[in-house]
């Protein structure tokens, strides 16, 4: 099982064919093997989950997620689970994954949605007193 190969164009026509996706970000030849691996291992064990990954020359992808060398990311239904410099080991993967399969993605979306409108409020009183009243 190899994972498939993704890129700018492909990045999200692939997350939304998928409930559960495993990303991983190579920045080096080397990675690919000890990824695909990985991949190979868990795999087996959750046949609903995706795996694919991106190579390092597709900067515009490291750069979206703030990445600047391997990494490790999972998405269930487009929402962003975990990401984290490097590879799991199995193990550690396959609890993540047993984890996130039981989430109430419901609860999930509401409670981010909560999140970005206290960050969009906090946005609005950070502006001076006066600019908000129209009066510079």
């Amino acid at each position: 099982m190899t994972p498939a190969l993704l890129d700018e164009s492909s990045f999200d026509s692939f997350l939304s064919g998928q409930d559960t996706a495993v990303i991983g970000f190579i920045e080096q030849k080397g990675d690919a093997t000890e990824f695909f691996a990985l991949a190979r291992a868990v795999s087996g064990n959750y046949p609903g989950v995706a795996f694919a990954h991106v190579e390092g020359s597709s900067r515009a992808l490291f750069e979206a997620f703030g990445l600047s060398g391997t990494a490790t990311a999972i998405f269930r239904e487009r929402v962003g689970m975990y990401l984290e410099p490097g590879f799991p080991a199995a193990e550690l993967l396959e609890r993540m994954l047993v984890g996130i399969a039981v989430l109430d993605m419901g609860r999930v979306r509401g409670e981010l949605a909560q999140e970005k409108a206290a960050r969009e409020s906090l946005a609005v009183h950070r502006v001076c007193p006066a600019a908000r009243r129209g009066k510079l």
